[in-house]
């Protein structure tokens, strides 16, 4: 009884002493309890920093897609089969058959400093169009001739003052040597996400790369094609990524005297079946994504058959006396794999690497990108100069001119499945698989 009438003396003196203080400090602790989380959104978030590797040299002005679409948008956006969706544009209206475009502006978008964004800021440069600004929540753009894909092109995302854009991440650092960005530094806008602070580190090649993140001057790099000595490295975490926006292939030169033709033709479809496609994973089958709206399956697949190609080798005529293969040092071992298999059918084949391809060349191992949109006038219509092939057919050059031209669905895609049929029967490329790249990242 002695110590409980002690305790009991005890508490209340130090209650008498100390009551104010507890009063406050109660009421301060509910205060804060209930208005803590609105409070906290006015002090900086402690967040994590992801430091990227990405290989390349980059300008201002051509900084991967991937980072761009982190920063900002355009009036649409692409989604994953190739189809125009909303994007800074709410919605729009095509007349005139096909010549007029008409974007409305969604006016709940601000650019990253406050500011209100208005159509004149859509700072697209197109030469063969007029782009109109009525007022500042519409923007027209009116073509010499219809042209079906603008929805997919005005998917490039805008920017003002530099890097100033419109998306979730905001540039508050750029680091230049000459013309060429080294560090780009980015911070979510807003303030209430856990979303970490990205600093990318831009390295001229791959193994510059990797033994920056060796040295833990970056903890992620990104689309590695060769992973290398770091596969075996502890505590590092891979992810692949097939890309079905572009494809390896093996082009034709059709101005070549060998290539050209309907001899060509016949050549060019037995060395097809004369390559084991089979030690490649991720095949690709045609010019075209396999994830567009547009992709054909009912294709020809060439697949393989010695015996079809010496066949058919036998037929074709006058062969060339050597066939020589051209391709970059990323590219040899595949071209190297090529060799052996057309070397099987009594060919001789040559190599040569070279840092840049010319146009000078008679078969070219290399990597092509696939458009957004299954518009592929420019890659294979025989007027265009970025045709590298020489490819030249009449029912080709239609298909493309007409794809072009129409809005119509169901029309475009009969198009474009007549293509891809009629190109992969033609065989001015052999179409091997979509590559792979490596995302490494530290644990």
């Amino acid at each position: 009884m002695k110590r409980l009438r002690f305790y009991w003396r005890f508490f209340t003196a130090f209650i008498s002493k100390y009551f104010i203080l507890i009063i406050l400090g109660g009421l301060f602790g509910s205060i804060s309890f209930m208005l803590g989380p609105k409070l906290a959104r006015f002090f900086p978030k402690n967040r994590s920093i992801y430091s990227i590797a990405v290989v390349g040299r980059f300008t201002q002005t051509n900084i991967p897609l991937q980072i761009q679409q982190q920063i900002s948008f355009g009036l649409t956006f692409v989604d994953s089969s190739g189809n125009a969706v909303p994007a800074l544009a709410s919605s729009w209206e095509i007349t005139d058959e096909g010549k007029t475009y008409n974007f409305k502006i969604n006016e709940s978008i601000f650019w990253q400093d406050g500011s209100k964004i208005k159509s004149k800021d859509v700072n697209y440069q197109f030469s063969d169009a007029q782009i109109l600004y009525p007022d500042d929540g519409h923007l027209i753009i009116k073509l010499k001739d219809p042209f079906s894909p603008l929805t997919t092109v005005v998917a490039k995302p805008i920017f003002k003052s530099g890097l100033l854009g419109l998306g979730s991440y905001k540039v508050t650092s750029v680091e230049k040597n000459g013309n060429f960005i080294t560090g780009l530094t980015l911070v979510p806008i807003n303030k209430n996400i856990d979303s970490p602070k990205l600093v990318y580190h831009f390295y001229p090649s791959s193994s510059i790369a990797r033994t920056a993140f060796k040295l833990g001057q970056v903890n992620t790099i990104v689309d590695l094609t060769d992973i290398s000595d770091l596969s075996s490295w502890p505590s590092v975490k891979i992810d692949s990524t097939v890309h079905t926006d572009r494809f390896i292939g093996v082009f034709f030169n059709n101005n070549d005297q060998f290539f050209g033709g309907s001899n060509g033709k016949n050549i060019r479809q037995a060395l097809a079946y004369g390559i084991d496609k089979s030690r490649f994973a991720n095949r690709a089958f045609g010019p075209i994504s396999p994830n567009s709206w547009a992709y054909n399956t009912d294709v020809k697949k060439y697949e393989y058959s010695t015996q079809k190609a010496k066949d058919m080798l036998g037929k074709a005529g006058k062969l060339p006396p050597e066939i020589n293969i051209s391709t970059v040092p990323a590219y040899l071992s595949i071209a190297e794999s090529i060799q052996k298999d057309w070397q099987a059918l009594g060919l001789k084949i040559n190599i040569t690497t070279q840092p840049e391809i010319s146009d000078n060349f008679q078969v070219l191992v290399i990597a092509q990108a696939i458009p957004q949109d299954p518009d592929q006038y420019n890659l294979w219509h025989s007027t265009q100069a970025t045709n590298i092939t020489h490819y030249h057919n009449p029912r080709i050059d239609k298909l493309l001119e007409d794809g072009r031209k129409i809005s119509d669905f169901e029309s475009r895609k009969s198009i474009y499945l007549d293509f891809q049929r009629f190109l992969g029967e033609d065989v001015p490329v052999i179409f091997l698989f979509h590559p792979t790249t490596y995302n490494l990242s530290k644990k």
